[in-house]
């Protein structure tokens, strides 16, 4: 058994299987909803009758939030109770201010458990990108690395974790102020599905323009064939904002291009859900570079 923990948050979006069978701790980040704060797990959002996306197309307001530096301690304190060192891998810094509250926690907790480890690492990657990375670290993990190991390891690969998204309009981009009213209101008009990237600083860059969300699903395969490197452990991970059927042309997609049939498929979360925006479908992959 290892003497180390990994510790993640819920902006990963991994599924809740994979969590439990990978040996994954979460600390849960908050979505506020309509002026209710809920906290986010890897299970299913509650939020009532209505699922979470006909809220944000009904223009329910959501905001998101990251844990509480003693959320973080709880959670720590748990795996070093138990005798654990600890390596927590959080979501980027580019996109959350949840890792630099992981990272005070770590830092807190130090003083208290002298004789315990515990690591921090800035992803620079969020949801399912997040995902993949601690699934290759539990992996390195279970060939018998040690903590320092295993840290040396994710910050030596964080940066080959590919993230491209597809979004269905350019209205939630409007709403975070990354294009003007105008431009929204244009591309609506003219069918237009933004494909963006997570860049080296974990923040995301809008890459191209396509026409119809066909198009810009085949513009993710394409930036597979560009950047994709194939190892022994190879998987691709993709989630969709409730479109089950874009995800599924997007695996069908990779499969025909690459031969691939191991794919993880899960729901984007609330996380990145509230700026995506309902339609959203995203594939991560390790690549030479982002």
């Amino acid at each position: 058994m290892s003497s180390f923990s990994i510790v993640t948050d819920t902006g990963c979006d991994m599924p809740a299987a994979l969590a439990e069978k990978l040996g994954i701790t979460a600390v849960p980040l908050k979505v506020i909803i309509g002026g209710k704060t809920i906290v986010s797990s890897l299970s299913k959002l509650d939020v009532g009758s209505d699922s979470f996306y006909d809220l944000l197309r009904n223009g329910v307001d959501v905001k998101t939030a990251s844990p509480s530096i003693d959320d973080f301690e709880r959670y720590f304190k748990k795996e070093l109770e138990r005798g654990k060192d600890i390596l927590y891998i959080g979501f980027s810094s580019g996109l959350s201010g949840s890792y630099s509250v992981g990272r005070i926690a770590a830092e807190e907790l130090a003083e208290e458990y002298p004789e315990r480890q515990i690591l921090t690492v800035d992803s620079l990657c969020g949801s399912m990108g997040l995902s993949l990375l601690v699934y290759y670290c539990v992996q390195k993990q279970r060939e018998g690395a040690s903590l320092e190991e295993t840290y040396r390891y994710a910050e030596s690969i964080k940066l080959n974790v590919c993230t491209w998204i597809a979004l269905d309009d350019l209205h939630h981009l409007k709403k975070g102020g990354r294009i003007s009213p105008t431009a929204a209101v244009l591309g609506s008009v003219m069918n237009i599905k933004p494909v963006l990237k997570l860049n080296n600083e974990g923040k995301v860059d809008v890459v191209y323009k396509a026409r119809g969300k066909k198009f810009a699903i085949a513009k993710l395969v394409e930036q597979m064939s560009k950047h994709y490197t194939p190892d022994n452990n190879s998987i691709i991970f993709i989630n969709h904002a409730d479109c089950p059927d874009d995800a599924d042309l997007l695996a069908r997609s990779i499969t025909k291009t690459f031969g691939i049939t191991d794919f993880v498929i899960s729901d984007i979360g609330p996380v990145l859900g509230t700026h995506s925006g309902p339609g959203a479908v995203v594939v991560y992959f390790m690549g030479d570079e982002r």
